[in-house]
């Protein structure tokens, strides 16, 4: 059976309503309704009926997508539309492959980490001075690429691979994934920190392999399988693993086992460990005490941004808020639209920039009106887009994660 085969009714729920206009941020911006979940849905029906071709106009239809999932929580008919593109993707992947070439570069080269350190590290030394002397480069499709952060040794060799503390209540390993590994480190640092201060001990595997979830929203379901079991045998015998990033906390604790959800001998074992992962935001609200220790001489004005595998895939949303509001006199703004894509959404942003870019400047906008001084947010790709946004509205307010904001109001 083949995959649009298998959603072929999911297809045929859309009512047509036409509820998922309000919703779309591609439609806000782009106008034409095959930009909208429902246009999608209805093409895809009509690949699947043999009505056209999987052309390049097809493609993009399909990949442009942000699978914020903002369309499934207005959908009356409970249509996921996201889950839908997702298995289009899938279906594209099996018919053509994964294109272009340098999309599927990108997605190779995070599965092999040996070839990311030495991109970034490369990027970090001469790359930067490079590009520093080809005038115009300070952005590239949108992203500040200058002010990028690059680590010349990932955040994985930085540290002891078992970082103690005198009198352990709780131990765990630190999922770091690609972004906070490569590029933000001081926000693993950070996040090393707030556990090891609420007498955490905390184990950095030096095997971080990739989560799977770029190659899974891309339909290389092969690819990402063995991602994901790369994870679990390294990851699998700890009590507790703590990621930091949005997008892997939602692979780890739910794609997982959607994308094993055909392989009945090794799904028990992906739902054990998936039991057992937590987004950092979520491990420290439930299992640790911070409020007594924090401190903060320097009143600020916070507000927070949602990913979408935060707010909508896995529903965590007071527990961010939570730990930014425990910060002795921080002022928390609840901004507009706090909810709502930054316009990262993995490789959109790379390869549909103009329209990413135009959904980032609406972000970043917000941020602005809301009179915050700090942005903080729980994933590192919406951390790097939001903060290309800002600047290039010339714009001072910081980009944190929020363990950095925690980090930094600790007691010594």
């Amino acid at each position: 059976m083949g995959v649009l085969a298998e959603v072929y009714e999911k297809l045929n729920t859309c009512g047509k309503c036409g509820f998922c206009h309000g919703a779309c941020k591609t439609y806000k911006k782009d106008g034409a309704e095959y930009m909208v979940a429902r246009g999608r849905v209805q093409l895809i029906k009509a690949l699947a009926d043999n009505k056209i071709d999987a052309d390049s106009d097809y493609e993009d239809v399909v990949n442009s997508c942000l699978l914020c999932g903002e369309c499934a929580v207005a959908c009356p008919s409970g249509v996921k539309g996201h889950e839908l593109v997702l298995a289009a993707r899938r279906d594209l992947k099996l018919r053509k492959g994964t294109k272009p070439f340098a999309k599927s570069l990108v997605l190779k080269s995070l599965t092999k980490p040996g070839r990311l350190s030495f991109g970034f590290s490369f990027f970090a030394g001469p790359g930067k001075k490079i590009l520093k002397m080809i005038d115009g480069v300070q952005f590239v499709r949108g992203i500040d690429v200058l002010s990028m952060p690059a680590a010349k040794t990932p955040f994985s060799k930085q540290v002891p691979e078992v970082i103690t503390v005198a009198n352990p209540k709780k131990k765990v390993a630190f999922y770091v994934g690609c972004f906070l590994n490569h590029s933000l480190v001081d926000s693993a640092h950070s996040v090393v920190k707030v556990l090891t201060k609420n007498d955490v001990e905390v184990t950095v595997p030096r095997e971080q392999p990739c989560c799977g979830l770029p190659q899974y929203v891309y339909g290389d379901f092969e690819s990402a399988k063995a991602q994901g079991k790369k994870v679990i045998n390294e990851f699998g015998k700890y009590d507790a693993v703590i990621t930091a990033c949005a997008s892997c906390a939602s692979m780890l604790k739910k794609e997982m086992s959607e994308l094993f959800h055909d392989d009945e001998d090794y799904l028990p074992k992906v739902k054990e460990f998936s039991e057992k992962c937590f987004e950092f935001s979520e491990y420290v609200s439930k299992e640790l005490d911070t409020t007594s220790k924090l401190k903060n001489d320097t009143p600020t004005i916070v507000t927070y941004h949602d990913p979408c595998h935060m707010v909508r895939y896995n529903k965590i949303t007071e527990e961010p808020r939570n730990l930014l509001k425990s910060v002795p006199r921080n002022k928390y703004v609840e901004m507009f639209e706090a909810n709502r894509c930054c316009g990262a959404a993995g490789l959109v942003q790379a390869f549909y920039h103009d329209l990413s870019s135009m959904i980032t400047a609406d972000k970043a906008q917000n941020i602005m009106d809301s009179g915050a001084e700090v942005i903080a947010t729980s994933c590192p790709a919406c951390m790097l887009k939001i903060s290309s946004g800002l600047k290039l509205k010339g714009s001072k307010v910081e980009v944190k994660h929020v363990a950095d904001i925690l980090a930094s109001s600790l007691r010594d």
